[in-house]
């Protein structure tokens, strides 16, 4: 947690305790009002209302594979909020006042930022990052035409049938797995295949088409690789591609990455550290990154059963760890 999202759960733990002491209070005496409003609002927006802010702007997002959309706003509802109601509370005696009705302000405005804001994240698809890697595969693509043409007469000989850039897959990790069965239904024997046996039951894939879940998503719940999925499920809606893509791949001196990768589409020592990969199956192929995971995670990493279906990225953004850092020091430790 950061600071502001685990300030608003300590904050909601101050206000459960202040607010048991005003109830004393109350049962004990004949207090006067403003400790009956004291009470109930250190319950409702301080305890309840506070504790839910903290857990929602954490686990949400995380569970839904997103970053929240404007984190920037977290510090200002958390003043807000405190603000507000410790101002409520300091003003209750005078109502109707126009402190009072100040405050009051406050804390609804502080309120409508947490429900737009986890709102938006929920409800909005996320911002796409520009794939960094789309210049390194540019000079991957021309390379070969610039060796060739150190070879002028070949070049020459085979210029005029030179066939120009195929397009991309059809199938990419962000596409809804309903979209994908519905679109090419042949792909239902790799999903099948790759241990989503619920697929073969005609009615569970009409329901599945109404769920709003990606591929990326369902393969990190599966224990899947994203990349060897993709492959394949490509392979099937377009072979001609496949086989020409794979050809380019080991002609272009990308076989070695291509071989490391498990027919099965587990992680294998030789391949680079990604994102999307399993810690369980890192630890496994890489043993060497243990002292990574514990330097981050501690010794709790190793008896979690979540080890064998959450991923790199999941496990970065339940901890609050930069996921670039964490990646970079795998693939150190890693020896890449």
């Amino acid at each position: 947690m950061d600071r502001y999202t685990k300030g608003f759960v300590v904050a909601s733990l101050v206000y459960f305790f202040l607010a048991a002491v005003l109830g004393i209070w109350m049962g004990g005496t004949d207090g006067a009002g403003w400790v009956r409003f004291a009470h109930v609002h250190f319950n409702l927006l301080g305890f309840m209302s506070m504790m839910i802010y903290g857990v929602g702007y954490f686990i949400l997002p995380r569970f839904n594979g997103r970053t929240l959309r404007w984190p920037s706003w977290v510090p200002i509802h958390f003043f807000l909020a405190n603000i507000g109601l410790i101002g409520m509370v300091a003003t209750a005696p005078e109502r109707p006042s126009t402190g009072f009705i100040l405050f009051a302000a406050l804390s609804v405005l502080s309120t409508g930022m947490f429900a737009v804001n986890l709102g938006t994240t929920m409800l909005m698809e996320p911002v796409k990052e520009a794939d960094e890697e789309e210049p390194a595969s540019a000079a991957e693509v021309s390379s070969p035409g610039v060796a060739s043409a150190a070879t002028a007469g070949h070049a020459l000989a085979e210029a005029p049938s030179a066939t120009p850039p195929q397009p991309p897959p059809a199938i990419d990790p962000d596409m809804r797995v309903g979209e994908i069965l519905t679109r090419w239904p042949q792909t239902v024997d790799v999903f099948v295949g790759h241990g989503f046996a619920s697929l073969a039951n005609p009615e569970h894939r009409e329901q599945v088409k109404q769920i709003p879940i990606t591929l990326r998503m369902a393969c990190q719940r599966h224990n899947v690789d994203l990349d060897y999925m993709v492959g394949e499920l490509n392979g099937v809606i377009a072979p001609s591609f496949a086989a020409r893509t794979t050809s380019a791949a080991t002609e272009g001196g990308l076989a070695g990455k291509a071989k490391a990768k498990s027919p099965k589409g587990k992680l294998a020592r030789g391949v680079t550290i990604g994102a999307d990969h399993i810690l369980g199956e890192i630890l496994a192929a890489y043993p060497e990154t243990e002292k990574v995971f514990r330097k981050y995670y501690g010794d709790g990493c190793f008896s979690c059963p979540g080890q064998a279906t959450e991923s790199v990225k999941q496990s970065a953004m339940m901890h609050n760890v930069s996921e670039k850092q964490l990646l970079s020091e795998l693939n150190h430790a890693a020896g890449f």
